[in-house]
């Protein structure tokens, strides 16, 4: 049986849905799929085992997360003369082609190792900052996915390369805008936790990085955080203050399967254009594949 291995981060859990979607894809061509947790460090396996070696991760600042970074660099190099394929899924909250640059860092990483990119893909799902996206622009964002998620999977399955576009410049606005690790760590010692919380423990159970700790029945925030978003959007109590950008706090899961035509659109103009190039884009492949 073939088998693909995908090693995956997920902040709130866009791209751990994503990610199931195509284990479903992987699982009905007769794929044995093993899944790979970056929360659980670095990887046992031989990746040379696999026949489909993938990384998933959610885009931070335009680029990909310090700890994704953290664990390409712990991949065990090829032998020379050894190359290895490997695909890669992110997701954000806005189809901005910038994030087309967001695998740069991580392609050279894994460049020098002997592994080589062959396929990229880029998913909207809703925000877990900036501001809360309606049920209704979830919904749309999902459906959206699972139903070209199919017809991306089935381009690795037949080696049919697929690359994301990109601009001049790239790597200088990609390092310019990963200041956004360091700016992280820097804002994550400056959490709070307020009077509502519950001392639930879900924030120091589920924390990536064990970024946070209780030490005398206070809550302590180290210098590790990752800005992922864990703690303060599944608190139950929404008693995590996220420092300089609490404005930006954004609580509580999407529901992805409710659809209110009397819902009432926020931030209407934001990304407008960007918006509809993507769904309009990925619904002419929908249609194509339909015929």
């Amino acid at each position: 049986m073939k088998s693909v291995i995908i090693c995956y981060f997920s902040g709130t859990g866009n791209t751990f849905k994503i990610v199931n979607e195509y284990v479903r894809f992987f699982k009905k061509k007769d794929y044995e799929v093993t899944l790979h947790n970056m929360d659980e460090g670095t990887i046992s396996y031989n990746l040379c085992d696999f026949d489909l070696f993938g990384i998933a991760y959610p885009i931070h600042a335009f680029n990909a997360p310090s700890n994704v970074l953290k664990f390409a660099q712990s991949i065990p190099s090829l032998p020379k003369k050894t190359k290895k394929t490997y695909f890669i899924i992110k997701t954000s909250g806005e189809p901005l082609k910038l994030n087309n640059m967001s695998s740069v860092k991580l392609q050279s990483i894994l460049k020098k190792k002997g592994y080589i990119l062959t396929n990229e893909y880029h998913y909207c799902m809703p925000y877990n900052i900036l501001f809360r996206h309606t049920n209704n622009q979830a919904y749309q964002m999902w459906q959206m996915a699972v139903n070209v998620i199919p017809l991306d999977a089935r381009d690795i399955l037949e080696k049919k390369e697929v690359k994301l576009s990109n601009f001049p410049f790239k790597r200088c606005l990609a390092l310019i805008f990963r200041i956004e690790h360091w700016g992280a760590r820097l804002n994550g010692k400056h959490y709070k936790v307020s009077d509502q919380c519950l001392k639930c423990g879900r924030c120091i159970q589920h924390c990536p990085t064990h970024n946070i700790t209780l030490e005398n029945g206070n809550f302590k925030f180290g210098n590790h955080c990752l800005m992922c978003m864990r703690c303060s959007f599944h608190c139950p109590a929404n008693a995590i203050q996220i420092g300089l950008f609490n404005k930006w706090k954004v609580n509580g899961a999407y529901t992805f399967h409710h659809y209110d035509e009397n819902e009432i659109q926020t931030h209407q103009k934001y990304c407008k254009k960007a918006y509809q190039k993507y769904f309009e884009k990925n619904q002419k492949r929908i249609e194509a594949a339909k015929k």
